[in-house]
């Protein structure tokens, strides 16, 4: 069904106008669902910037606005030879690769009946309610009534077909899972260090940006690890072989540097690729333009990957019924009420870190916690409802331009970045959960372990794409970095499902504040009332 049709010559007045009325469009048809508004904004400017580029405005231009079952999307077309205007790469604000971050994925065809070049934008809808926690805790319902069941069916049944079959299902889950982390999460660190050109059109400022959130990345690990160690989840200084500490060290240091570019991947080196990914993605950036048809076919796959692990992330209610059913019926659950110490450090740490965060603020600004409270507010809310930093992206917008006044420039590029790169809560969720399972699989952790999870903890926080149950998706890369079994993966799903929905809450909060100093300290703050220029 085609809701929204128009053409016109691409002025800015009518890209300005067409921005606007597509989203009042989308709103209409979609409802109490529409959301990500500004990406959707941000996505069509782009791409009618870019057919400008490409066509220039002797030739009229067609937006379409269609839906189709259960999804909404928008056709931009323009008449003439076969070309992608999606290749132009003009000098803009806001950069297409950022928009592949977010999970923006403008769509070339040539339709060549019409003669005609079409990109389409699909337009996200708010997934029905809880939808996955729902699923998730019915599947661990289902499985303590199937645990039930099994105990009435005889033993050689139970222990010679139920079992294997169980455990076999869980087992090929949690491998296409792993397959899948790997080279998402490589795709992911490439592609966020290549991007950080971006930052280049603010100068000093954006790197100090970056260096903020790093900051604060350190604040998290660090209180996940005073809240941990006082639980007794880490050994002493010595390992088990009862080397000293730092030769450990010396040898982790070693083993995370690769020989080759292969290996990695053959022996499944996680860390090794996560290093191979970081140096890849620093060299690309220094190259900068001359690798741009590297940086086109690595989007491309990372869209690959990225739609594969939508798939499966589908599953996950699924994974965690045959997993939880699997350790329910092999009786391999014990001492279960350890799970609560995941609680424990992600909420203890979150608050510590947040304070922190807070401190500083007022630190920097010098301003009332009233008034930064009450700015921010109708984002918090949005965000608690919600649990999703997008949908609040305009109230934060808000807020940001309108009640602290920080320059639009900066608050239009620094929010949606942070929403992809800023997630110090979840690294601490990520890494408290696996730090526990590992201690109830196979005791404590020692130090180098330890510091490996911290170290793939913030890593994988960044890297996973803001996906509903990608994070969860790349649990066996922080799993095999702390040699935590698999087999506890549906505990951390549940746990982890449960926790994590504050989580948008708690970093959108932090990421207002962090620009708000960055601002601040490099004189972009225009504030309403104070005077402060």
């Amino acid at each position: 069904m085609v809701f929204f049709q128009d053409s016109d010559y691409l002025t800015d007045n009518v890209i300005d106008k067409w921005s606007k009325r597509t989203q009042e469009e989308y709103i209409k048809v979609a409802g109490k669902r529409a959301t990500d508004l500004k990406k959707l904004q941000l996505s069509l400017e782009e791409v009618l910037l870019r057919f400008r580029e490409a066509y220039g405005t002797k030739t009229p231009c067609t937006i379409r606005g269609i839906r189709a079952f259960d999804h909404i999307y928008f056709e931009i077309s323009q008449t003439g030879t076969q070309f992608n205007p999606l290749d132009i790469a003009p000098d803009m604000g806001t950069s297409y690769d950022l928009l592949a971050l977010m999970g923006v994925y403008p769509r070339y065809v040539f339709r060549e009946r019409q003669n005609r070049n079409v990109v389409i934008v699909r337009a996200n809808l708010l997934p029905r309610k809880n939808v996955m926690l729902t699923g998730i805790l019915c599947a661990a319902v289902l499985a303590l009534f199937t645990r039930l069941l099994s105990g009435w069916l005889p033993a050689p049944v139970r222990d010679g077909y139920l079992l294997p079959f169980v455990s076999g299902v869980f087992s090929k889950m949690t491998s296409v899972f792993s397959e899948l982390a790997t080279p998402l999460v490589f795709c992911a660190v490439i592609i966020g260090i290549v991007g950080m050109e971006n930052l280049s059109s603010f100068g000093k400022l954006g790197g100090k940006l970056v260096k903020r959130m790093m900051l604060t990345y350190g604040i998290a690990m660090a209180a996940m690890l005073v809240i941990g160690i006082p639980m007794g989840l880490v050994t002493g200084m010595k390992s088990a072989g009862g080397r000293n500490v730092f030769s450990d060290l010396l040898t982790l240091v070693l083993d995370i540097i690769p020989g080759n570019l292969i290996e990695p991947f053959r022996i499944d080196n996680d860390m090794q690729v996560i290093v191979l990914a970081m140096f890849i993605g620093g060299v690309m950036l220094g190259l900068g333009d001359r690798v741009a048809k590297l940086r086109q076919i690595l989007n491309e796959f990372s869209l690959l990957i990225n739609g594969m692990m939508v798939a499966v992330c589908k599953l996950l209610p699924l994974l965690v019924y045959f997993g939880l059913a699997n350790l329910l019926i092999g009786g391999r659950i014990s001492h279960l009420a350890d799970v609560s110490k995941i609680i424990v450090i992600s909420l203890a740490g979150a608050a510590i870190t947040i304070s922190i965060t807070v401190i500083r603020t007022l630190k920097v600004t010098k301003l009332p916690f009233k008034r930064l409270y009450e700015a921010q507010l109708p984002s918090l809310l949005i965000n608690l409802t919600t649990s999703s930093q997008v949908s609040a992206l305009p109230e934060s917008m808000k807020c940001c331009k309108e009640k602290w006044g920080i320059d639009e420039k900066l608050t239009d590029f620094s929010l949606p970045f942070g929403i992809v790169f800023y997630m110090p809560n979840g690294a601490i969720m990520l890494g408290s959960i696996v730090w526990v399972l590992a201690d109830m699989s196979s005791g404590a952790v020692d130090p180098i372990t330890l510091a490996k999870l911290v170290f793939v903890a913030v890593v994988v926080a960044i890297a996973a794409p803001p996906i509903p149950g990608s994070a969860f998706a790349v649990l066996p890369i922080l799993f095999s970095a702390c040699g935590t079994d698999l087999s506890m993966m549906p505990l951390a799903v549940i746990v982890g499902s449960t926790v994590g929905y504050l989580l948008p809450a708690m970093n959108g909060y932090c990421l207002q504040l962090e620009l708000l100093m960055s601002a601040w300290k490099s004189d972009c703050v225009n504030m309403p009332e104070q005077g402060h220029t």
